[in-house]
């Protein structure tokens, strides 16, 4: 069987002593009190011991007297990477690889065990077969974790490393027989019950989580596991349910069509149903705020639609992507957004003098330009460019049919920008989010780059407004949700942005009753009457309940709403539906690149004295 293991040499006097009574003495001679000493000392020492020929007995033994003192530098090297901004400075970036680099040397002193056993040049009996598969696949499964907290790939080979383990321990009919690991919270598992977390987690597409919700998914999918079932067999009816990972690769599972299937025996189908069921009956049985927030270590209802979503569906493109390499204008978070909106727009006059009417997205001028410019009298479609709305006997209601389809961007793009530095020269340049260009565009969103090292302020699930330029040379906001995160050391930064609404409306409010309360920045996304699309606020997270009454501010025009179901809800801002309250009118119901690559990123030198 092939695995990726370094080349071993047999050892000569005055090398690095391999036999465990010799290993355990030189670490308990180690200082812990000097972290970045201690983690220097068993980093080499551990390559070192990978790479000498020694007895079976000697190298288990070894690696499993060396799982405790790598447990404890993995505890401590954690809070220099985890929950911090993206790109990661330069020494994080260090100790994120130093990491991932342990954790990959602890999973091949087991796999070299592996190796030498399926080619035949080790004999070892069951159980010794069961440990050194399963604690392979236990690093390779929080590899995959940290990997993913920081929106980075696994490294090359390392699923084809994954999906060989699998095998070889289905082959000797030995992945279903439970063993048991002291670092786990569950009594035991198996090897296909490990195989199938790294399955799901990797479907799971935790680059579109936030880095707290993947951990709480690593610690909750042991259980939901074992409502899946990994199949040889996939019926040609219903092959594009399934998802499928195949043995013979080096790549994460995914939903493929019957084509694509060349080499059927090496196919295992991944059967969700049950999950998915079960998911959507505790998402069912709890309906309020609350259970949108995640408490501790429980994955949020945010969360667990997320999943049902993705363990339920595969994935499919919506919309072309045209390439493009342009400086934007773009503010990250509610508050910044909003200061955007306020200092360029200006708030429009209403043509009929009804001080507490419902915005819609009709009652608003079509031509808001920026810098405080007049508002003009233009086509009411202007925002939209995309020659599919070119309908001359309709147009406004080609307009609105995009929108409803979700084609609500321009194709602006599709050209060179003009007096671009006019575009750019009111910027600031020390403002936080100057930085970002488009990578590509598609009808549905944006794909952004970080062209800088220093740390962005995105955050998967954080709001984002983009600052669009027309054909007209006028300006438009759009307002959207940063929906994943890609990050590696060679390309830097990307995001997917997915625009929630072709305008947005900068607006206060402030709860009924407590007038000595301090009014909240939001956002209103306006109705859209003719598909039917209700008004909506996005107000900051965890602040307000459906049913709370508020005061409303918004283009000096003051309305009584009341909040009403949840359409969305992050870490970062929730989305309501809500209705006004006013007798007189009548309400909007709730149904309406890196620059340091080219260092040696195995050199962790710099590092050792700040741990």
């Amino acid at each position: 069987m092939k695995l990726n293991i370094p080349e071993q040499s047999t050892t000569d006097r005055g090398d690095f002593p391999n036999h465990p009574r010799k290993v355990k003495k030189w670490l308990a001679e180690l200082k812990r009190a000097n972290m970045g000493d201690y983690t220097r000392q068993l980093y080499n020492g551990l390559i070192t011991l990978n790479r000498q020929a020694m007895s079976p007995k000697y190298r288990l033994e070894n690696m499993e007297t060396l799982r405790e003192p790598t447990r404890h530098i993995f505890n401590q090297l954690h809070k220099h990477f985890v929950n911090r901004t993206l790109p990661l400075p330069e020494k994080s970036q260090k100790i994120i690889h130093l990491n991932q680099a342990l954790l990959k040397e602890m999973a091949t002193g087991y796999k070299i065990l592996i190796f030498e056993a399926s080619n035949n040049l080790i004999k070892i009996d069951t159980k010794t077969t069961l440990i050194v598969c399963e604690r392979a696949l236990h690093y390779y499964a929080e590899l995959l974790l940290r990997s993913s907290q920081i929106y980075s790939e696994l490294p090359r080979g390392t699923w084809s490393d994954i999906h060989h383990i699998y095998a070889y321990a289905e082959m000797l009919k030995i992945h279903q027989k439970s063993i048991k690991d002291p670092e786990l919270a569950v009594k035991t598992i198996s090897i296909e019950d490990y195989y199938k977390q790294i399955l799901l987690f990797s479907l799971a597409r935790p680059n579109a989580l936030r880095q707290s919700d993947a951990e709480r998914l690593f610690k909750s999918i042991n259980e939901w596991a074992k409502l899946t079932t990994i199949s040889k067999n996939t019926s040609k009816n219903n092959i594009n349910r399934y998802f499928v990972s195949k043995l013979d690769s080096d790549l994460p599972p995914n939903c493929v069509s019957e084509e694509d299937l060349k080499n059927p025996q090496h196919v295992r189908s991944v059967e969700t149903a049950k999950l998915v069921e079960h998911l959507q009956k505790l998402d069912n049985s709890s309906n309020d705020l609350q259970s949108a927030v995640s408490i501790g270590d429980s994955v949020s209802q945010e969360t667990m639609r997320a999943l049902v979503a993705s363990w339920s569906m595969c994935a499919k493109r919506r919309f072309s992507r045209a390439a493009r390499n342009d400086e934007i204008r773009v503010s990250i978070g509610l508050n910044p957004i909003h200061k955007s909106l306020n200092i360029e727009i200006t708030p429009p006059k209403p043509k009929v003098k009804r001080p507490n009417k419902m915005f819609s997205l009709e009652s608003i001028p079509d031509n808001e330009k920026a810098n405080k410019d007049l508002f003009a009298q233009q086509d009411p479609t202007f925002f939209i460019t995309d020659t599919e709305t070119k309908n001359d006997s309709d147009r406004s209601a080609g307009a609105w049919d995009m929108i409803a389809k979700g084609r609500a961007l321009t194709s602006s793009y599709s050209h060179e920008f003009q007096d671009q530095g006019k575009t750019l020269g009111d910027l600031n340049k020390e403002e936080p989010d100057i930085h970002w260009k488009i990578s590509n565009i598609s009808a549905g969103g944006y794909c952004l780059f970080w062209d800088s090292d220093l740390p962005s302020r995105a955050l998967v699930g954080e709001l984002i407004g983009i600052r669009e330029k027309d054909q007209d040379h006028t300006f438009q906001w759009r307002v959207g949700v940063i929906r994943w995160m890609h990050y590696n050391r060679e390309n830097g930064l990307e995001i997917g942005v997915q625009v929630l609404s072709p305008k947005v409306v900068s607006c206060r409010v402030q709860r009924l009753g407590r007038k000595n309360e301090d009014p909240f920045n939001c956002l209103m996304l306006p109705g859209i009457k003719p598909i039917q699309q209700p008004s909506t606020l996005l107000l900051p997270a965890h602040a307000f309940l459906s049913g709370n009454t508020l005061g409303m501010h918004a283009y000096d025009r003051d309305i009584e709403i009341k909040l009403g179901t949840i359409r969305e809800h992050t870490g970062s801002f929730t989305q309501f539906q809500f209705s006004q309250m006013n007798e007189n009118d009548t309400p909007d119901t709730e149904d309406s690149g890196n620059k340091s690559g080219k260092k040696d990123p195995d050199n962790f030198d710099s590092i050792w004295s700040s741990l």
